[in-house]
């Protein structure tokens, strides 16, 4: 019998070592692992009405190209580690408001039965004031969530 374990993933060092410590501890052979990154919302130019009514859309399509290009770095980043060890995975990349929502909406889709995700080692203050998106999903999740500390 299977089970759908949901892996939050980012650029970090910290995903990666919530990934590891995944794989080292808790997969079992016929899991199901479900990659999940939610990137953040590409920073596109405004335009001004002053300045005519034209749209940067060159200056867009280069931001949304260079956001692509980031998260297939991400995912093959990932598959990289899954595919030799011939572990079945789904990737999920997906737009959402925020990332823990985004995260959250991708457990219940898939089904999971767990949520890994790292931390970014934000200080206390940082974290009040900011928000995590790990606390975010711990409080939104329906289904047990590993949260992985960083190693500092």
């Amino acid at each position: 019998m299977s089970r759908t374990v949901l892996v939050a993933v980012d650029a970090s060092d910290n995903a990666k070592i919530a990934f590891n410590y995944f794989l080292n501890e808790i997969y079992r052979a016929n899991d199901i692992v479900v990659i999940c990154h939610v990137p953040e919302i590409a920073d596109l130019p405004t335009f001004s009405f002053t300045a005519g009514i034209s749209l940067p859309v060159e200056e867009w399509t280069k931001a949304l190209q260079e956001q692509s290009v980031k998260v297939k770095q991400i995912e093959e980043t990932y598959e990289q580690l899954l595919v030799p060890k011939k572990i079945q995975y789904k990737m999920h990349s997906v737009a959402s408001k925020s990332p823990g929502q985004g995260i959250v909406s991708v457990s219940e889709q898939e089904g999971a039965k767990l949520i890994v995700i790292g931390t970014r080692g934000l200080d206390r203050l940082r974290r009040t004031l900011l928000g995590s998106v790990s606390d975010y999903v711990v409080r939104h999740s329906k289904v047990p969530v590993l949260v992985c500390p960083t190693t500092d």
